[in-house]
């Protein structure tokens, strides 16, 4: 019981060290700031900017979808056959 006690503090503690330690040296190093601080300036919300970009590729995947299902090449393939 007291092992399991150990683990359980034990993760708590390195999952601290790498939100307060390793996450911001890998925010500096990366580039990662200097975005944040765009979108801090701008005033643009992290959510909006996300779904932003899921409407620009929702539309695009369909057509990737249709153009795999409908293309010559995929009859071609069930003709060699």
């Amino acid at each position: 019981m007291i092992k399991k006690w150990i683990a359980f503090i034990g993760s708590f503690v390195c999952i601290y060290f790498f939100c307060f330690s390793v996450l911001p040296f890998l925010d500096e190093t990366l580039g990662f700031k200097e975005a944040h601080e765009k979108l801090a300036e701008e005033d643009i919300e992290s959510g909006a900017w996300y779904y932003i970009f899921v409407k620009k590729v929702e539309p695009s995947s369909e057509n990737v979808r249709h153009t795999l299902t409908y293309s010559n090449w995929g009859e071609s393939k069930d003709a060699k056959r």
